[in-house]
C-alpha cells in the first residue's frame, strides 16, 4: 500500500533538511536538549518508513527508558504528521507497524540477547538509531553494527544522538578524529557529524 504523504517543509528545523535523506553509514547528531535532534530523527523514522523505504531499529542503554522518550516521540510524529490511520501502535511490546509492512522496533541495550534476535517482519533493519548514545559502551555498539546485515535496497545507517560531549568519551575518540571545533559539520563519505543548538530550533 502506498501512503500519500503531504508533509510541508516547514515542520522541520531547517537545519536538519539537508540530513532528512542522507545516506552517510554513520551519522552522529549532537546538541543540547533543546536543539530539536531528537525531534528531527523521529520524523525521518516515520517519513522512511511511511515511504516502505527502511525498518528502524531504535535503542537506548536502559530498555525501561524507551517508553517515555523516543517511543512517545515517535508516535507524536505519527499524529503531528496526521498518519494514525497508517500505522498500528502496540504499546506492549513497543512495536509500530506501518500498513505497508514496515517497522519501527524498540529496545533496550540492557537486554543484548533480545536485540540480536530482533526481525522485522518485512525484509531486514536498514536503520539502527540510539538515542543517548553517551550512555552505551564501545561494544553495544558493535553489536548493533552487526545488526546492520542482510541485503536492502537503501543502504545501512547507524545514526548516534546525544547532548555535548567531553573529549575523554569513548565516542569522541572514535568518530571526532576530522572533527573541528569551529564548524558545526564534518562529513566524508562513510562518516557525517551535525552539531546544534537550541538557535537551530524555531519551535
Amino acid at each position: 500500500m502506498k501512503i500519500k504523504l503531504k508533509i510541508s517543509k516547514a515542520v522541520f528545523n531547517k537545519a536538519y533538511l539537508p540530513f532528512l535523506y542522507a545516506a552517510t553509514r554513520t551519522q552522529i547528531f549532537f546538541g543540547g536538549s533543546s536543539s530539536g535532534k531528537s525531534v528531527f530523527l523521529a520524523q525521518r523514522a516515520v517519513l522512511d518508513v511511511a515511504q516502505g523505504r527502511r525498518n528502524y531499529l531504535i535503542t537506548r542503554k536502559v530498555a525501561r527508558t524507551i517508553r517515555a522518550s523516543v517511543f512517545n516521540e515517535i508516535n507524536k510524529t505519527i499524529r503531528r504528521f496526521k498518519l494514525t490511520e497508517y500505522f498500528n501502535v502496540n504499546k506492549s511490546d513497543m512495536v509500530i507497524t506501518c500498513v505497508n509492512g514496515y517497522q519501527i522496533l524498540f529496545a533496550g541495550l540492557d537486554d543484548v540477547e533480545k536485540v540480536k534476535s530482533i526481525t522485522p517482519q518485512k525484509g531486514v533493519i536498514t536503520d539502527v538509531w540510539v538515542e543517548e548514545a553517551t550512555e552505551t559502551e564501545r561494544n553495544d555498539i558493535k553489536q548493533l553494527q552487526k545488526r546492520l546485515r542482510g541485503l536492502s535496497k537503501t543502504g545501512k545507517r547507524l545514526t548516534l544522538s546525544f547532548n555535548p560531549i567531553i573529549q575523554t568519551h569513548w565516542i569522541y575518540t572514535e568518530y571526532f578524529g576530522g572533527w573541528d571545533d569551529s564548524k558545526n559539520l564534518y562529513q566524508d563519505e562513510d562518516l557525517l557529524i551535525l552539531r546544534t543548538t537550541y538557535r537551530d530550533n524555531k519551535f
